[in-house]
């Protein structure tokens, strides 16, 4: 499926697109969600398939067509904390092999240790010391200095969103982390007092994230997501209610 943005070798950039993205909407609810990788995506899906199945595989025309019919519409997204989405990108994308030439690229040019493909680390530090690595490479990514576009799971938040607003601005952005609040007020928003409830929270990703975590990892992610830091008001991921790591 086509993307509503295209990012250049800076990610700060994004392109004018011809089409949409992985857009989707609610069957029986004016509800429209633009989609950021390595975010809650499938999340949000099946909680949006909760109000009659879903629509999706949009067109400018049929999406324009779409808002024309379903008067009083809201379109959203929802962000995830830096640090934890782009552990889910290094994880899913990287780790897996699914995107090899980035891997390939990883493992000769910036010294990467990585098992093979699909297979666990094999140790805790050995995961912490090569997701580094792959933070510096996102760092250098975004800044246009790798020579590789940015792909979209671990290009910044801020110039994905940058990229949605070329097609229309969104009515809101949700933070993965205050979901239940924010769902309920977005269904209520369209007159849905009886929504589905919300997904629950990616404990597998982050129990994943806690398990490797020191104070390294953040300062890598805030250097190499300070736009979505600074833009969304994000603090560091320990502090984060449901982290794992903050006991209040």
């Amino acid at each position: 499926t086509t993307e509503i943005y295209t990012l250049s070798l800076h990610d700060a950039l994004p392109i004018c697109p011809s089409s949409v993205p992985n857009a989707v909407a609610a069957a029986k609810a004016p509800l429209l969600f633009f989609p950021v990788r390595s975010a809650p995506v499938a999340a949000i899906r099946d909680w949006l398939s909760g109000f009659g199945g879903l629509v999706d595989g949009f067109e400018l025309r049929s999406i324009r067509k779409w808002k024309r019919s379903h008067i009083g519409h809201r379109s959203f997204t929802v962000v995830r904390h830096p640090l934890l989405r782009a552990h889910v990108a290094f994880r899913d994308r990287i780790v897996s092999g699914l995107m090899a030439d980035h891997r390939r690229t990883l493992i000769r040019a910036y010294k990467a240790r990585l098992p093979d493909p699909g297979q666990p680390f094999a140790s805790i530090e050995a995961e912490r010391e090569a997701f580094l690595v792959f933070l510096n490479y996102a760092r250098l990514a975004t800044l246009g200095q790798t020579g590789q576009r940015v792909d979209p799971a671990w290009a910044s938040q801020s110039a994905i969103l940058q990229g949605f607003a070329i097609f229309h601005p969104l009515d809101l952005v949700l933070r993965e982390d205050r979901l239940p609040q924010a769902l309920a007020y977005l269904a209520a928003e369209v007159g849905l007092p009886d929504a589905p409830p919300a997904p629950p929270v990616a404990a597998d990703a982050i129990a994943a994230l806690a398990a490797i975590y020191d104070s390294s990892l953040e300062t890598a992610a805030e250097a190499a997501y300070a736009r979505d830091y600074m833009g969304f008001g994000f603090g560091r991921w320990c502090d984060q209610p449901g982290s794992q790591l903050n006991k209040s």
